[in-house]
């Protein structure tokens, strides 16, 4: 009987321990964050991304925040609700603490990876030094392709959407005036001067880097497919401050400016109006000390009008591409990102037949209706149809879904 006892009392401690110990585990797992329990360390974009996650924190506010904690996204993210208190106000403190309370999203990187994206933190070394030069310089900057060409001699080549004739033709001749300088054109991908910059970067053997203002994964505008990919079989990146999946508002776009703007040690605006996007981040890129360039043209011109500002504040007027190096203090002489790459080989007018050169003229730079070409040119549609699969053969045109077509 007395064993019998013994063993009771034995047991009935045993399971008063097991209790207790599995009271103090749950009290210890209730108030300590879930990604603390994580062994150390993370890579800086793993914070950053669940920093930018919190409600009501901004790009800038987790920019402030780091600088407050060393700039350490590890040391802000592990702080303790005191810390933090000190920073942030009731709301933003509570909407942190939520989240952190979900751990880190470790997954992401590993979805970004097989879309060849890199997340590139503001603390790694490899993130662009003059971009984080900026007032409000992305935390996180997303890129895919070759990321030296965001570290050298870069220059930004901006302009309105609704070209003209001549503002193509200024870009074309500026940026062949740079063939082998090494300068990185970087632009926007959007239509217009956008488009004419990135192309005549890749016919003349430079780099091109276009910024999105949207995730990575989603190429806007859908006419701009073919000059994408080409950006990044050249040696080129694609950037965005943008998570894949982030479809473009009218809001991603002029936040999209300022990069455009940091990247650069100067900026051409070749074309647009006074209340334009490239009059807008010329305005970024002068507030940041980079130097703005404008290209003067018809005084009647609406596009004119927002270059003819910029020079009446104080912009450089430039009409050659050898000017632009050596205002800049680059050596015209330095070797091309790109050497040893062939550029794309496209054909001139003179390598086409009457009638494709015909058409190719009429057809503009911006997506067109195809119905629109018959009275361009006089052809009838059958013949415009067989041109345009030779043009677009030779490389000289898209054709676009809903019956449309632009040039290259």
């Amino acid at each position: 009987m007395d064993g019998m006892i013994l063993s009771t009392l034995v047991a009935t401690l045993i399971e008063s321990t097991q209790l207790e110990s599995a009271l103090t585990e749950g009290r210890q797992t209730k108030s300590t964050p879930k990604s603390a329990a994580f062994p150390e360390p993370y890579p800086d974009a793993a914070y950053l991304r669940a920093l930018l996650a919190v409600d009501g924190l901004g790009n800038l506010s987790v920019l402030k925040l780091l600088r407050a904690f060393d700039d350490s996204p590890a040391a802000l993210w592990h702080a303790s609700e005191a810390q933090l208190a000190l920073h942030l106000g009731v709301s933003k403190l509570s909407a942190f603490l939520n989240r952190r309370e979900q751990g880190l999203p470790l997954t992401l990187h590993q979805r970004e990876a097989a879309q060849g994206i890199q997340a590139i933190a503001i603390t790694d070394v490899a993130y662009p030094a003059l971009l984080k030069e900026i007032y409000n310089p992305p935390v996180l900057l997303y890129v895919k392709g070759a990321l030296e060409a965001l570290s050298g001699r870069c220059l930004a080549f901006v302009g309105t959407r609704k070209s003209s004739e001549y503002g193509r033709k200024v870009t074309e001749q500026l940026i062949q005036d740079l063939k082998s300088s090494g300068v990185t054109i970087v632009s926007g991908l959007a239509a217009g001067i956008d488009t004419c910059a990135h192309w005549q970067a890749l016919q003349g053997g430079l780099p091109t880097v276009a910024v999105f203002g949207c995730g990575l994964d989603i190429l806007y505008p859908a006419s701009n497919r073919t000059l994408a990919q080409e950006i990044l079989e050249a040696g080129g990146a694609w950037v965005s401050e943008y998570p894949p999946g982030t479809q473009p508002t009218r809001y991603t776009f002029p936040q999209r400016n300022r990069i455009v703007a940091g990247l650069c040690q100067g900026i051409v605006v070749v074309e647009g109006d006074v209340k334009s996007g490239a009059l807008i981040t010329a305005r970024l890129a002068a507030e940041e000390g980079r130097t703005v360039y404008a290209i003067p043209g018809n005084i009647f011109s609406s596009g004119s009008q927002g270059p003819h500002d910029l020079l009446k504040t104080g912009a450089t007027l430039i009409t050659q591409g050898t000017e632009l190096l050596s205002d800049l203090g680059w050596d015209a002489s330095q070797p091309s990102g790109m050497e040893g790459q062939s550029p794309p080989q496209v054909p001139s007018l003179s390598d086409l037949s009457d009638d494709e050169g015909r058409l190719l003229q009429a057809i503009a730079f911006d997506p067109m209706a195809i119905e629109d070409l018959p009275r361009a040119t006089g052809y009838a549609s059958a013949k415009i149809n067989e041109l345009l699969t030779l043009l677009e053969l030779e490389g000289l045109i898209v054709l676009l879904p809903g019956a449309k077509v632009c040039r290259k």
